[in-house]
């Protein structure tokens, strides 16, 4: 009867299903670069392109869908290497100086989402939109001004 019983509880737990919690990030995005989960070692702004991308593949599980190169930016040429889930990452001279995030799905170190509620005394209307900046990070809302809808710091090539 044990045996039964432990083999119909092997059954039964066989047929669970895994908890439909999100995974963990990977790493938090802040105003000077990359904080890698679970780590002190940090990927911040000024280091190799070739190694932050290596790098932040390995994080997401997966290399980015497009690198492109834009030649006409203020800061100089500026390459953007763009992953499938809103990551974007900007190099300038060879060398990570900027991210951009256009979907949901990571958290800054200020606790910005995109998509996110966001209600702030810096809005400033610009070309872009309406803008704001707190600690070192940069967010555009939404055409009725409610949500985040982009989120970045450090060089892009933003056209004003």
């Amino acid at each position: 009867m044990n045996i039964r019983g432990g083999l119909l509880g092997l059954v039964l737990l066989a047929g669970c299903t895994p908890s439909s919690d999100p995974a963990p990030q990977a790493f938090t995005l802040d105003p000077n670069g990359i904080q890698p989960a679970g780590t002190d070692l940090r990927i911040d702004f000024g280091r190799a392109q070739t190694g932050v991308i290596e790098t932040v593949s390995r994080l997401q599980g997966g290399s980015p869908v497009e690198v492109t190169t834009n030649a006409q930016c203020g800061a100089g040429e500026v390459t953007a290497a763009r992953w499938s889930d809103g990551l974007t990452l900007n190099f300038l001279v060879g060398s990570f100086y900027g991210w951009v995030l256009d979907q949901d799905g990571f958290v800054t170190s200020a606790g910005f989402e995109v998509g996110q509620s966001f209600e702030g005394p810096r809005f400033e209307e610009t070309s872009l939109g309406l803008e704001f900046e707190q600690g070192g990070i940069f967010g555009l809302m939404d055409e009725q001004g409610e949500d985040i809808a982009l989120l970045w710091s450090g060089v892009t090539c933003f056209f004003r």
